[in-house]
C-alpha cells in the first residue's frame, strides 16, 4: 500500500516534496512535528488584487505522519483558515480551505489512497491558496497586512461523517504510523497593500 501511496502522490495537483523509500518505523503514539508555513508570492500588491500565497506542511519530526490530501478541496475532516490582520483589525476566512469526505462504506485501501498519504520525515506536502479581496475586504485598502493561518485535522477516525469515516477502527489501528490531529498555528508573513494603479501608469 506504501508504494501505491507513493505514486499516487507524485500525481497530485499540489506539490509534494520527494519521497525517499525508507523502511517503515513502528508506529508512535507521540504527537507528530509538524510546521504550517506560508509563503506569499508577492510582498506587496495593489489595492483589490489576489494575494497568491504558497502552503507548506512540513513533517519537522523524526516519524512519517498521516495526513489528508486535499487541502483544497470542500467539506470534510481538516480545515486551514486564513486570516489578514492589522493591530486593530483580525479578519477570517469565511469559505475555509478544507478535505473531502469519501462516499459511505468505501474499501479501505481506496479510502485511504484516495483520501490521505504519508508525509515523510523531513518533507513537506503544499499547494497555492488565493486570498479575494470579496473575501477579505481589507485588500481593497492600501495599507500594511500581517498573514497567518491556523490548520486543524481530526485524524483518522472510524466515527462516520469526517474524511476516513465509515472505516472500521480495526483497520485504523492497523495503520503503521500515527495520523496529524489537533491545531498548528503558521509563520506571519506580512504584505503592503498599496494604491490602485492609475490608467496613465504602463
Amino acid at each position: 500500500m506504501r508504494f501505491a501511496l507513493m505514486a499516487l502522490v507524485a500525481s497530485l495537483f499540489p506539490i509534494v516534496a520527494n519521497v525517499q523509500t525508507v523502511n517503515p518505523p513502528n508506529r508512535s503514539d507521540a504527537a507528530p512535528k509538524i510546521e504550517l508555513k506560508l509563503i506569499p508570492e508577492k510582498v506587496a500588491i495593489r489595492q483589490g488584487e489576489t494575494l497568491k500565497v504558497r502552503v507548506e506542511i512540513w513533517n519537522v519530526g523524526t516519524d512519517d505522519v498521516i495526513i489528508a490530501q486535499n487541502i483544497g478541496a470542500t467539506f470534510g475532516n481538516s480545515e486551514l483558515r486564513l486570516f489578514l490582520e492589522t493591530d486593530s483589525m483580525r479578519e477570517g476566512q469565511p469559505g475555509m480551505v478544507v478535505d473531502s469526505i469519501p462516499e459511505s462504506n468505501p474499501d479501505f485501501e481506496k479510502t485511504f489512497v484516495t483520501n490521505w498519504l504519508t508525509l515523510n520525515r523531513a518533507h513537506f506536502y503544499g499547494t497555492y491558496v488565493y486570498m479575494d479581496p470579496i473575501d477579505f475586504p481589507h485588500l481593497r485598502r492600501p495599507g500594511h497586512y500581517r498573514v497567518r493561518a491556523e490548520y486543524y485535522s481530526r485524524g483518522i477516525s472510524s466515527t462516520s461523517g469526517w474524511n476516513g469515516g465509515y472505516l472500521k477502527q480495526e483497520d485504523v489501528d492497523k495503520l503503521p504510523f500515527t495520523a496529524l490531529k489537533g491545531t498548528i498555528n503558521s509563520n506571519v508573513v506580512r504584505i503592503q497593500v498599496g494604491p490602485r494603479k492609475k490608467t496613465s501608469e504602463k
